[in-house]
């Protein structure tokens, strides 16, 4: 994959209990995502799915995270070829969804926010400044000064018992934010979707980031401001999260 036109469209999807999680919400994320970035894939939803459940059985895979690259033609859109691969995953500890994390800003913001496409130098700038501070992530701030998303997560902030998240079209649309959206319907908490100007950050009262491998994560602090991490909102939708997650591995278990 030297040729510098070819680049990756991929999903990452968790397994556990042999079951890929929400397979169906990631296949439509990339089958949406190529359309919107004009790649022509040659292959159907169904088809792909069954290629990577058989790929979890050949491989055996209990537990862990599974990317899907598949490789296209940039000036074309044509695909070139596909594959899955399991990848090192790094889930956040006890003491970390206990007391959360520590995170800083990066002022830098997606080309292409709603595709799922490998930005090398997004995720080396993320990763430099991750290192350099050491926290657990880095929340992007737009050239409007407004917090969009994390750099491999989404963001929700809480001020008056009341989600706050960047509206959909602004951020990479994941699939743990999908869940957590609908977790907040079902427990009727009210949602704004509405990015938080950085200079706000002293007016919340909580936050946390959601993903495939964080799942629903507290937020400590964001560049020395202190967040209330056991919020009892964030405590009811990690609870209905964990739900979710049950009764779809029940449904799909063979």
């Amino acid at each position: 994959m030297s040729n510098n036109k070819i680049r990756e469209l991929y999903e990452v999807f968790r397994v556990q209990e042999k079951v890929g999680l929400f397979l169906e919400d990631h296949m439509e994320r990339l089958f949406s995502g190529a359309e919107k970035a004009g790649i022509k894939l040659n292959f159907e939803s169904a088809t792909i799915e069954n290629y990577l459940k058989k790929f979890l059985l050949k491989e055996n895979v209990d537990c862990g995270n599974i990317r899907l690259s598949v490789y296209f033609d940039s000036d074309t859109g044509e695909v070139q070829s596909h594959k899955a691969s399991v990848i090192p995953h790094s889930y956040p500890t006890q003491e970390q969804y206990q007391n959360g994390v520590s995170c800083s800003l990066l002022f830098s913001e997606r080309d292409n926010p709603g595709t799922k496409i490998a930005n090398t130098t997004l995720r080396n700038n993320a990763n430099k400044l991750i290192k350099y501070h050491n926290v657990f992530e880095v929340l992007l701030v737009n050239h409007q000064k407004e917090i969009t998303e994390g750099s491999r997560s989404n963001v929700f902030f809480i001020l008056n018992n009341q989600l706050h998240t960047a509206p959909d079209e602004w951020v990479l649309p994941g699939i743990a934010r999908k869940k957590i959206l609908k977790t907040a319907r079902d427990l009727q908490i009210q949602v704004h979707y509405s990015a938080l100007p950085y200079d706000k950050i002293k007016e919340v009262e909580a936050a946390f980031i959601t993903g495939t491998s964080p799942r629903v994560l507290p937020i400590k602090n964001i560049e020395g401001f202190n967040l209330k991490a056991d919020h009892p909102i964030i405590q009811q939708l990690t609870k209905g999260f964990s739900k979710l997650i049950i009764d779809y591995i029940n449904s799909h278990l063979h």
